[in-house]
């Protein structure tokens, strides 16, 4: 603030600047190659000016530089200095050597202790890398006040992917990396609460497990880790699909539609709209509302083709959709079609879980010694009323599709 509080200066008369800054801040007032120096003592300096005119006066201490002030001094007037900091926050495991980094030059380094608190004196882009046992990780910063405490959170990836939060699992697919961490049928805990259909879970525990690693990524996405529900452990276990009361049965449930015709296909049907769910912002009721928060917040979507005609063998009927959830297709998992449109495969690829051979059979959530069908999302393309299902000995076949069968989702991160 700069504030006038002297009458005008005249022959004889000191001139009087008043600098509030940090006591024993170096202050420096400069005017056409003159320089009057002092420093501050008591939380000021009050520096004499020879003469009238515009001054520029700033302060060093410690060696970081304040900001610059112009006065234009008819008299005595006052000013206030300010020394910038703010800062950063970084929350890490305990151990990790945390470098702070502007312009490729590293400023500071810290070992954490669950974090790494940095001080810094200027604006602009800090990079902070954070290292331990031989593993790097690290995030920006974009520092534009000092008023603001910044914050940033790094973790590192586990080779062991049911270690990892979900938020790890997405930067790690976003990167393309997941293959160099991860393999195909490494599994991770969720835990279901809610309804989806006509099945209520409470705190029921499966596991997903990886089925692909940026699969049939031309087509349906890149940098994508593609996985499916469920087992019913971390090792070892059995495949589960899941079922409700209305298995095997037209009632309710999972269905594909609610009267027995394949008609519109993937795109309009009942396990398309109503248990897989279509949107992250209304999914009450599907699937999308009964996995963790932590996951739903890192679905991607992806693109995948299907016939969404029905009764139709035409190239023409197999189109696009957008999904979060999705049913395999008869190709994705046999890599062959003997009922589905057979134009499906040339927009599909056979996900490499199965491909390397792995059960096709799934077992009920609820009584995992009782084999399941489970349902694909590919309508059989000779007749109207039947979309293809997995069998009980994990063979192809088809199904009625106002029948309840087994629930096996995908989906990506």
């Amino acid at each position: 603030m700069i504030g006038k509080t002297n009458a005008l200066s005249a022959a004889g008369v000191e001139l009087s600047l008043v600098v509030s800054v940090t006591s024993g801040a170096a202050v420096t007032a400069t005017k056409s190659g003159k320089t009057v120096t002092g420093t501050a003592a008591g939380g000021s300096c009050v520096l004499k000016l020879p003469e009238a005119g515009t001054w520029s006066v700033s302060a060093t201490l410690n060696g970081q530089t304040s900001n610059t002030q112009s006065v234009s001094v008819k008299d005595s007037y006052a000013v206030s200095l300010t020394f910038f900091s703010a800062t950063i926050t970084v929350t890490v495991d305990s151990g990790a050597s945390v470098a702070l980094k502007k312009d490729g030059v590293t400023v500071q380094t810290k070992t954490s202790t669950g974090t790494a608190v940095f001080t810094v004196t200027e604006t602009g882009t800090y990079t902070i890398v954070a290292t331990k046992s031989g593993q790097s990780v690290s995030g920006t910063v974009n520092v534009v006040s000092s008023t603001t405490t910044y914050a940033l959170t790094l973790s590192f990836v586990s080779s062991t992917l049911n270690n990892n939060e979900w938020s790890v699992i997405k930067s790690v697919s976003d990167a393309g990396q997941g293959a160099s961490y991860w393999s195909i049928g490494d599994r991770k805990a969720v835990t279901l609460n809610g309804t989806v259909g006509a099945l209520t879970l409470s705190n029921v525990t499966t596991y997903v497990f990886i089925i692909g690693f940026n699969h049939n990524s031309s087509v349906e996405g890149t940098n994508h880790i593609h996985f499916q529900l469920g087992k019913t452990a971390l090792s070892g276990g059995t495949d589960v699909a899941l079922c409700d009361s209305h298995y095997n049965n037209t009632g309710g449930g999972f269905r594909m539609n609610t009267s027995n015709s394949n008609s519109g296909g993937w795109a309009s049907s009942n396990m398309r709209t109503a248990i897989c769910g279509t949107s992250l912002s209304s999914y009450s009721g599907t699937i999308i509302a009964v996995i963790p928060a932590a996951l739903r917040a890192v679905l991607k979507s992806v693109t995948k083709y299907t016939n969404n005609t029905g009764n139709s063998s035409a190239a023409s009927a197999v189109t696009a959709t957008t999904d979060y959830f999705f049913l395999l297709s008869e190709y994705e998992v046999f890599g062959s079609t003997t009922y589905a449109n057979s134009n499906e495969a040339s927009k599909q690829a056979q996900y490499s879980y199965y491909s390397a051979g792995n059960s096709k059979v799934k077992y009920n959530h609820s009584a995992t010694s009782t084999a399941v069908r489970w349902w694909l999302r590919s309508p059989i393309a000779s007749y109207s009323a039947y979309f293809v299902s997995v069998l009980t000995d994990g063979t192809v076949g088809g199904s009625d599709a106002n029948y309840s069968y087994g629930f096996a989702p995908g989906f990506c991160v």
